[in-house]
């Protein structure tokens, strides 16, 4: 994937826009249609491919995402306006997020802004389905050794005029299968059957449909369906004595959101617009364990039902030379637990209420600066008592961007935002691994940045980008997990989130690309992105503890990759992803464990066919070959990635 960054003020979603807000960092915009991954793509295939975003399984089989070293309950995965980490857990789990249709996803790192709900601070992920510009159909499938098949199909259509606008519309859905994933050569796994990981197996099926309404003066009115259902297994941590033996025989998830904007209006004091839209995010789960390793005999199951609902009314409106940016956000979460068939139910309230400012000075400066008021409570707690009290905090975030001349830019930002607790972090016991804590207090991040932006044309059809941006993070009061001394009653193991560390991080991130050629198909591309971090861990409860590792979080990363023409129409593509050591407590012995260093090597030949007829433009087809050296990399302690794997996949659209 050849990665584009745009500037943030250029960015926006489909259905409740994101504002764009100045001093922040370049935003890295992926472009489905160009993935190597899959030909209909899963959000976590598609943020592998992407610079500055550290993804990773868990134990749980949950696909965890961190950006500058924050916890994955920090980013927020919004989709056409939806936040999917609003929830019984507050982070969304990205290995089962469909993107079938969707045209971008936009990566903002930072707080880039204080308009897009609570629990919003460590960076925003949006996945957008834009309204159609032509009619046109798309056809895709891919396979691979392993005889995993991916498919999807889908189509847009132009239906006319109706009430003084035009009325378009979107639909398709997607079907994934695999019996597991390749296992590394020097991975260890016991149980390992024809090469493939264990319990590694996945069944997903996806759908979307979209109305799309577009009147006189940016008027607007959308509605956007997505939904899946998946079935899949939770491979085994192999570096302790007793994992998680887990499988998900369902995973069931349905998106709704429906937008209208005002369009441009006149008031005494300018010119404004008011967006409005509504959000559903219902999902529904059952969670087995087992006795052993062939997941053949049950010994406990987890049932979880998720109702989550939001709304937002923003107000843009000019004040002079200046933006004025305002949003109200609610939103309300209910969620039943059931446990060895004793249900429990939960429900949070979160809301948030923000505005912004932007204004230039002079000709080539820009400064923006906001306020927001963020409320959490939690009216049911599955009968535990006494729950959390109800809580508020003020955030604010300030920047600068300057444009040096046409080629090169720089901005600083400051901000500072909490995070509440999620239900799940509260009051779950998690079949009786966890002990509740109502007493849980909020995250706080104090995060600066500061950067510059190059973007050159070096003469004819060669162009050349690049960027390097400095931040430091400050997270006080973080919750983490740590170990039960004596349980009762006395179960194997038992842990409880508890406020204890101080995390500070502090990093340089690096991304640069060369295009020499106009036409995509037969350019000569390099680009490559690094980002060098140090994540410090200070335990404030206990003093005199020496400073400890940020576990599962490599502080070294990066990725190159090559783009080069070659004969008979093809396009070869070599790419490298590394990264550095990271650290993992042993649950077993209760010591740090070093997980060196780690490379692959991803392979591909390419070919676009222009189509001439019908619905069709073009045919692309590519043979790839994923981590061609069949190197044993490590998502986190005993979870190794997927070994070799060779794959054939196509897209007619």
């Amino acid at each position: 994937m050849d990665s584009v960054t745009v500037r943030l003020k250029a960015v926006s979603v489909s259905a409740a826009r994101a504002a764009g807000v100045t001093g922040g960092a370049s935003a890295v915009v992926l472009r489905t249609e160009e993935l190597r991954s899959s030909p209909a793509p899963l959000l976590e295939q598609a943020l592998r491919e992407s610079p500055f975003v550290h993804v990773r399984h868990n134990s749980r089989g949950d696909l965890e995402l961190s950006v500058r070293g924050s916890d994955s309950r920090q980013a927020a995965v919004i989709m056409d306006g939806v936040p999917m980490t609003l929830g019984w857990d507050h982070r969304a789990d990205a290995s089962l997020v469909p993107v079938t249709g969707a045209q971008d996803i936009v990566i903002i790192r930072g707080l880039g802004s204080l308009l897009n709900g609570p629990n919003s601070l460590g960076g925003s992920i949006e996945v957008s389905h834009r309204p159609p510009t032509r009619n046109s159909v798309w056809l895709t499938g891919g396979v691979d050794q392993n005889s995993a098949i991916v498919s999807s199909a889908g189509g847009e259509r132009l239906i006319g005029n109706a009430m003084g606008g035009s009325l378009s519309m979107r639909g398709g859905f997607a079907y994934r299968k695999r019996d597991g994933f390749a296992l590394p050569d020097a991975a260890t796994d016991p149980t390992a059957s024809g090469g493939l990981r264990t319990n590694s197996d996945l069944r997903h099926v996806d759908g979307f449909a979209s109305l799309n309404w577009n009147g006189n003066a940016g008027r607007t009115l959308a509605l956007n369906v997505t939904g899946f259902h998946a079935e899949r297994g939770v491979p085994p941590e192999e570096h302790i004595t007793t994992p998680r033996l887990w499988r998900y025989p369902y995973n069931t998830r349905v998106l709704a959101s429906l937008s209208g904007n005002t369009g441009t209006f006149t008031t005494p004091f300018g010119t404004g617009s008011i967006d409005a839209g509504f959000g559903y995010n219902g999902g529904r789960l059952k969670i087995s364990t087992y006795t052993d390793r062939t997941y053949s005999t049950t010994n406990g199951e987890e049932l979880g039902d998720e109702r989550a609902s939001v709304g937002r009314v923003r107000l843009t409106h000019s004040l002079r030379s200046a933006t004025l940016r305002a949003a109200v956000t609610m939103s309300g979460i209910s969620y039943r637990e059931t446990l060895s068939g004793a249900s429990a139910d939960y429900r949070q309230k979160l809301n948030s209420f923000g505005a912004e400012v932007e204004a230039p000075m002079g000709g080539k400066t820009t400064v923006g600066g906001g306020v927001v008021l963020d409320q959490s409570s939690t009216p049911e707690t599955g009968g535990r008592t006494p729950g959390q009290p109800d809580l508020d905090n003020v955030g604010w975030r300030a920047g600068m961007t300057h444009d040096i001349d046409s080629t090169w830019r720089w901005h600083a930002s400051a901000s500072r935002r909490s995070r509440f607790p999620a239900l799940r972090e509260l009051y779950s016991g998690a079949l009786n691994q966890f002990q509740p804590n109502p007493g849980l207090k909020p995250e706080t991040l104090l995060g600066v940045e500061a950067g510059v932006t190059m973007n050159r044309m070096l003469g004819g059809t060669t162009s050349l980008v690049a960027e390097a941006a400095v931040f430091r993070h400050n997270l006080q009061d973080a919750v983490v997990r740590v170990t039960v001394p004596n349980p009762t009653p006395p179960p194997a193991m038992q842990f409880r989130r508890v406020n204890r560390d101080r995390i500070e991080s502090g990093g340089l991130e690096l991304m640069a690309g060369l295009t020499i050629g106009a036409n995509r198909e037969r350019a000569f591309t390099v680009s490559g992105d690094a980002i060098l971090q140090r994540i410090t861990i200070t335990d404030v409860a206990l003093a005199g503890l020496p400073e400890r590792h940020s576990e599962h979080n490599p502080e070294t990363r990066g990725s190159f990759a090559l783009g080069v023409p070659l004969p008979m129409n093809l396009r070869g593509v070599a790419s490298a992803r590394l990264s550095g050591a990271q650290y993992c407590v042993n649950a077993d012995s209760g010591i740090e464990k070093t997980v060196s260093g780690q490379a692959a090597t991803d392979l591909s030949v390419e070919r676009g066919i222009p189509v001439s007829r019908g619905m069709f433009r073009s045919l692309r087809a590519i043979l790839a070959v994923d981590n061609a050296a069949n190197a044993t990399l490590y998502d986190q302690c005993g979870l190794p990635q997927p070994g070799r794997t060779l794959r054939l996949m196509f897209s007619l659209r």
